[in-house]
């Protein structure tokens, strides 16, 4: 088996990481437009390659504190074009290829706790211990109609 390639990066100090199939592009991060009606982790929507996608705030989604663009913030956007958004982070660390069986799984603790957007987990070249995220995932259940409507 070969190593995958994993985007590194913080939220609020946590570190997580993302398959690197599902990064598009990585962006400095802008303020975004308020949508009314739309979960409070979503901050609105950014113009990207003449469409507007949504912007996730991972401080919010994941409940670390407020959340909100700070100066030296970025976007990952990803490359679903079915349902793609702009993940909010605080900082990029770079990549890290990891081979199939340094991959734990994530820590199942119940429905809310797992948050189902967690596939898993490794330690990376510097020690750091990585949460894996699928984007795809991260609008929350009950919020997916919200998105497929365009928040209406």
């Amino acid at each position: 088996m070969e190593a995958e390639k994993y985007l590194v990066f913080s939220v609020d100090g946590h570190i997580f990481s993302v398959n690197f199939t599902f990064v598009k592009q990585i962006v400095p991060a802008s303020a975004p437009e308020r949508i009314p009606d739309f979960p409070d982790y979503v901050l609105g929507t950014v113009r990207y390659e003449n469409r507007y996608i949504p912007v996730i705030d991972l401080t919010r989604r994941f409940q670390y504190d407020l959340g909100g663009v700070r100066e030296r913030d970025c976007f990952i956007v990803t490359n679903n074009l079915e349902k793609q958004v702009a993940l909010l982070v605080n900082e990029i660390y770079g990549f890290s290829e990891v081979m199939p069986e340094q991959i734990q799984p994530a820590v199942a603790l119940n429905e809310q706790a797992c948050a189902r957007f967690l596939i898993g987990e490794f330690t990376d070249e510097q020690g750091r211990e990585c949460r894996i995220i699928d984007p795809d995932k991260v609008i929350r259940l009950g919020d997916e109609r919200i998105f497929e409507q365009g928040g209406e």
